[in-house]
């Protein structure tokens, strides 16, 4: 196992599968998944294809290369569980709705999901990965001055362009969706619109319920309010499954 991504082995007949950012690490993903080992449930966080090495290891992959990953991580647990939740925040979040439309997860847990993209730029990557290779990425939104986890510099274009593919893929599908779900966003998300968290609580078919924060960033499993987000996840799963 990467050491970049982590593994904890519960008692519980649940398991979660939790899913990173678009250039990120699992770290962005620790304080939640330590919240919810210590409730008992098995927690695996995979370090996705191209990630935590160099941004030009993302050249040649595509989505359902990083789709691929998520969905032998989920079958692993599914295995050995009695039922899996998957959550996934920004581009994760994506994933995990592109997993739940190709699996039967029992809940989701979708963290600041990227169902839109506020650079409209992002949207010409389809067109110019193969010539503009990369740029700079945007400054970090974060509140916390402590929050620092792992993330590429420069964006690779090619991963901006799948993350486009993926987006298009599942947003038309949503009403598919029946697993119950957590949806959280920051108010003042300066790279997903929160307007994407209102139209998953309105669309998605299983129940819904909603965390809406203010006084954090975009990164909102790590950054100011990383303690609530894991609480209310942790509560929303309390009441999807027995007591340990």
């Amino acid at each position: 196992m990467s050491p970049d991504e982590f593994r904890f082995e519960g008692h519980r007949p649940e398991a979660v599968l939790l899913l990173h950012g678009l250039t990120g690490t699992p770290a962005e993903l620790r304080v939640l998944g330590e919240t919810l080992a210590a409730d008992g449930y098995s927690v695996h966080a995979p370090l996705l294809p191209g990630r935590g090495t160099r941004q030009e290891d993302m050249h040649s992959l595509c989505w359902e290369d990083w789709m691929g990953a998520a969905l032998r991580a989920y079958d692993a647990l599914a295995a050995s569980h009695a039922s899996v939740v998957v959550g996934g925040v920004s581009a994760g979040g994506v994933m995990t709705l592109d997993l739940a439309l190709r699996r039967r997860p029992a809940a989701l847990l979708l963290y600041a999901t990227a169902l839109a993209i506020r650079d409209r730029i992002a949207y010409v990557t389809p067109y110019i990965w193969r010539v503009v290779r990369s740029w700079p990425s945007p400054g970090s939104d974060s509140v916390d001055p402590e929050y620092r986890t792992p993330c590429y510099e420069r964006a690779p274009l090619r991963a901006v362009s799948e993350l486009i593919a993926g987006i298009r893929r599942v947003r038309d599908r949503l009403e598919e969706i029946s697993a119950p779900a957590l949806v959280a966003h920051a108010v003042t998300d300066r790279f997903v619109p929160v307007a994407c968290s209102y139209e998953l609580s309105k669309r998605l078919r299983g129940p819904v319920r909603t965390l809406f924060l203010d006084g954090t960033g975009h990164g909102i499993t790590a950054d100011a309010k990383r303690q609530e987000v894991a609480s209310a996840s942790r509560a929303f799963l309390a009441e999807r499954f027995r007591p340990a």
